[in-house]
């Protein structure tokens, strides 16, 4: 068994409450040993693995730029008198943002008021050299004037090739003018657009700082509730654990307590031997009226006294699921409580040394008597998981006298 326990490095919990405190700490140290030995093959193995060759290394280099002194020239921002703070370099990359975006937005609005112009320049030259009052006397005079009239007349007439640079003459000077006004407009958007946009930029800017403060500011209160939450738990968790100490300890000193006429090992955990166990029982349980039925002057039947845990189980052997019968442990100062299930018999423990009946483990709920105990888990599980339910006692095969318990105890 030990060497299974050192090959698995797992100690079955049973078997570990059946050990003294010397069997545990011998127990313990061999296992540090088998660790240690585990490591020592290990670390034995890893040192004679075959070491791989480096890699051959490059031809590349790196230079560093040297100062006056021959050391690797190095700028640290912000200590020169010349360096602008990083508030500053910010503000700057701010403003040439807005300015770019400015300067692209009064682009295209001028490309647009330009080319309206140049539309209403054109409309007007037309106007000025087709006046459309003349155009339909003309034609009408032209309908009934002679041949000869009409040569005379187109010879005084200009023709359309000497109207031409007069009109791209007014065009251009026109175009000069506005071009003109169009650029002083020009730059006076951009910079009023400009100053708009950084002033936008900003404000946005001091509102995320804002949100982001007022984030932090919230995070900040979680954290310190989470924190007080975290405190007030490991105190619940601290004074658990000091109520458990201090309830091991009173159980300590309640079985180390000698009564009379009784005969078992002081300062000790676990019953010494069989007679102990009669002497414990004698002397503390039968005053407590412990295996008695709830308010009768009769053992009850589900109590059979000192018994083995085989007897128990070959009594269970064929009894159907939730039976069950109560004996007096060997382990503790306590009970035992085996259960039929479906494929096996269960062992509970029940601790009677401190002057109530619980099981072992952490907040099991304790009673007055055994038998409230057992009257309690014929309702409620003994564990949530196997739902064990204590529905049918598992009657003795002798008769017992209904006060004495001298007959029930084996020794």
């Amino acid at each position: 068994m030990l060497q299974q326990i050192l090959k698995d490095m797992y100690v079955d919990p049973e078997l570990l409450a059946e050990l003294d405190e010397t069997q545990k700490q011998t127990l313990f140290c061999r296992m540090r040993e088998e660790q240690v030995r585990r490591w020592s093959i290990w670390d034995h193995n890893e040192s004679i693995k075959p070491t791989y060759p480096k890699r051959q290394k490059n031809n590349k280099k790196v230079q560093w730029m040297l100062d006056t002194n021959g050391n690797p020239w190095t700028w640290i921002m912000g200590e020169h008198k010349d360096d602008k703070t990083i508030e500053q370099i910010i503000e700057e990359e701010a403003r040439e943002a807005a300015r770019l975006q400015a300067e692209h937005e009064t682009e295209q609005l001028r490309l647009k008021v330009e080319s309206e112009l140049m539309a209403m320049l054109e409309s007007k030259a037309k106007t000025q050299f087709n006046p459309p009052e003349t155009k339909y006397a003309h034609a009408t005079e032209e309908i009934y004037c002679s041949v000869e009239d009409l040569n005379t007349r187109n010879a005084r007439k200009p023709s359309c090739v000497a109207t031409q640079p007069i009109r791209g003459a007014l065009k251009e000077l026109s175009f000069n003018k506005v071009s003109e006004r169009v650029r002083n407009w020009e730059q006076r958007v951009m910079e009023e657009r400009t100053s708009e946009i950084y002033n936008k930029m900003k404000n946005k800017k001091e509102e995320e700082e804002r949100q982001a403060e007022e984030a932090d500011k919230k995070q900040e209160i979680v954290w310190r509730e989470q924190k007080q939450k975290a405190k007030e738990v490991e105190l619940q968790i601290r004074q658990i654990a000091r109520q458990a100490r201090e309830e091991h300890r009173r159980s300590l000193l309640s079985i180390t307590e000698k009564p009379s006429n009784v005969m078992f090992v002081p300062n000790s955990s676990k019953p010494p031997n069989k007679k102990a166990v009669v002497e414990w029982f004698r002397a503390k349980e039968i005053p407590r009226r412990a295996g008695f039925e709830k308010d009768k002057n009769a053992i009850a039947t589900w109590f059979h006294g000192l018994i083995t845990r085989q007897e128990a189980e070959i009594l269970l052997n064929n009894e159907p699921v939730g039976s069950f019968l109560v004996r007096l442990s060997e382990r503790i100062w306590g009970y035992a409580i085996t259960y039929k299930d479906h494929d096996c018999c269960k062992h509970y423990l029940v601790d009677a040394s401190n002057g109530h009946y619980q099981f072992l483990g952490t907040n099991q709920i304790s009673h007055n008597t055994l038998s409230e105990l057992v009257s309690y888990h014929r309702k409620m599980p003994i564990t949530k998981t196997g739902e064990e339910l204590l529905l049918r006692p598992c009657n003795r095969t002798t008769n017992l006298p209904p006060l004495v318990f001298q007959g029930l105890l084996k020794t």
